[in-house]
């Protein structure tokens, strides 16, 4: 986790008994602030450990919510640490939903170059949306004057041990 050690678990088994409760929400507002990243990676990490989902599916749903996190920072939000980014990570029997939103203006999604592109392949930025789209199952966007939000989910395709935790 970026080459620190990694916090204690904030969501430890205490907190949360997995075998009373399959379906949960986790809430999350964080000030605009590029730092606060690395706790959006955490919190997904912890929710992850909890449910039974394949590794190749935990590895995109962290680098999609990180993706989306940065994105509503440094374009919706501007960077403006008075904004908060407001998280909400739903976990239900056979789906993880993550919601994002920011207080940006929008944007229009058809309208984003292509990264693939030739003339785009060096550029340093433009890929996250793209990225977003490739790895979760279905990605939505909302946008009306209070912000910008996207709603990203992947199906849980069970692990070892073929249920939810």
């Amino acid at each position: 986790m970026y080459g620190k050690i990694p916090p204690p678990s904030i969501l430890s088994d205490r907190s949360m008994d997995m075998s009373v409760r399959k379906e949960f929400d986790v809430e999350l507002r964080i000030p605009s602030d590029m730092q606060f990243i690395e706790l959006l990676d955490t919190v997904i990490s912890d929710v992850l450990g909890k449910i039974d989902i394949e590794e190749d599916d935990k590895i995109a749903v962290n680098l999609a919510l990180i993706e989306a996190g940065t994105n509503a920072i440094k374009h919706g939000n501007r960077n403006d640490p008075t904004k908060d980014v407001h998280c909400i990570v739903s976990v239900e029997d056979d789906k993880l939903t993550i919601r994002i939103k920011d207080k940006g203006k929008g944007f229009d999604p058809e309208s984003l170059k292509d990264p693939l592109e030739l003339e785009h392949l060096t550029d340093a930025s433009g890929r996250g949306i793209y990225l977003i789209n490739v790895l979760m199952d279905e990605v939505e966007y909302d946008f009306d004057l209070t912000g910008t939000e996207v709603r990203m989910t992947k199906y849980i395709k069970k692990g070892k041990s073929g249920e939810v935790n």
